[in-house]
This record gives structure tokens, sequence and C-alpha cells, in this order.
């Protein structure tokens, strides 16, 4: 009987369509100084690529000096590729390290 579940489940991973979303490329850009608020605008730049059969949804969070500033989810139709971007607003004209990571929600939530 165990056995029987096994395969069963391993069927069911292998043949159940599902998403394949990739994140292909992030870039970071940075606003001027503003001089009246003393902050700056941050950019990231995303493209999200489906190389599976089936349509799917990912979340990416933007982080600026370890702090996560920005969450945002797109939705990647099957074979398809698309672009977004995430902002954050960060008081400071110094040099700050930016950073990205992605999830699948889980279920029927948009949350990781």
């Amino acid at each position: 009987m165990i056995v029987l579940a096994i395969m069963a489940l391993l069927l069911v991973v292998i043949f159940v369509p599902r998403p394949n979303i990739r994140l292909t490329n992030v870039r970071y850009e940075t606003s001027s100084c503003d001089p009246v608020t003393s902050s700056v605008l941050a950019t990231a730049y995303v493209t999200f690529a489906n190389s599976g059969t089936v349509d799917g949804y990912i979340i990416a969070r933007f982080y600026v000096d370890g702090e996560r500033r920005a969450t945002s989810g797109f939705f990647v139709a099957a074979q398809a590729t698309v672009q977004g971007t995430l902002e954050a607003a960060i008081v400071g004209c110094l040099s700050h390290h930016y950073s990205l990571d992605t999830c699948y929600p889980s279920g029927e939530s948009t949350t990781c």
C-alpha cells in the first residue's frame, strides 16, 4: 500500500503541469539625491521568464542595506516574459547595497 502511494505521488509530481518562473535579469538604479529631503529613489528593474506549460505567479522582494523595502507579485503567462519594477524611497544620500530575492506563494495565498 505504501509503495502504491509513493508511486502515485511520483506520477503526480512528474506529470502535473506547473509554471517554471525564473528571474532572468535585475538592474538597480538610484535617482540623484534630493537636497531638500536628503533622499533618493532606488528602483529595481526585473525580468521574469516562465518556461513552464502553465501560467504562474512569483513574488519579488527588494532589499536596501539588508532591510526589505518593497514587495511585489508578478503574473507570468506560460512561455512568456514579464518586466516590472520595485521602488523604495531611501533617506540619506550615501551609497547603499541592493539585493532582490524571489519566492513562490503557497496555495491560494499571495505571500510566501
